[in-house]
């Protein structure tokens, strides 16, 4: 018989992708407008957080977009999903948003 192994979301932090494919946390998005309306979550929304990047040379050479941390729209069918976690390669990814305010050090 075969031993279950339980894991955790944390585990699944731990899981780095290779080649050109990406770690991304789905988008939960906002339940609440910025005028104080309410409204349902959506499911199935395409956006999401990177959170890893594999070994492929446009990550490591920095000629992609696509870094850990930036905001990116994808296609509607085109990752696996790992609990709370999408595993896809980088060709899934649409575009990647802008930053709305950009930190600098002083």
């Amino acid at each position: 018989m075969a031993k279950r192994i339980d894991i955790t979301e944390e585990s699944y932090s731990m899981l780095m992708p290779t080649g050109d494919r990406i770690l991304v946390k789905r988008d939960q998005g906002e339940e609440k407008t910025e005028s104080g309306i309410w409204y349902a979550k959506q499911q199935n929304r395409q956006t999401g957080i990177v959170v890893a990047v594999g070994d492929d040379e446009k990550f490591t050479d920095g000629k992609s977009r696509i870094t850990p941390g930036c905001k990116i729209y994808f296609v509607e069918e085109g990752y696996v999903p790992i609990g709370d976690f999408l595993l896809m390669k980088s060709t899934s990814v649409l575009g990647v948003f802008h930053a709305s305010e950009v930190k600098t050090e002083e």
